[in-house]
């Protein structure tokens, strides 16, 4: 007599998960990659350069 093999069944709430996940993971990795492939000519200023552009210097 075979035995039955129990699937586990992926639920609409599954795929929804897993697709929110490799959204939050893959802008996560964006955030972190950004300094390096940023295409502007001069590269965004840095938190000291504004805070020395605001002194009036």
């Amino acid at each position: 007599m075979p035995v039955k093999e129990k699937k586990d069944k992926f639920s609409i709430f599954d795929a929804i998960a897993c697709a929110v996940g490799i959204l939050v993971t893959g802008f996560i990795v964006f955030i972190l990659i950004w300094p390096l492939i940023d295409p502007t000519p001069e590269r965004s200023s840095t938190i000291q350069e504004n805070i020395e552009s605001l002194g009036g210097k």
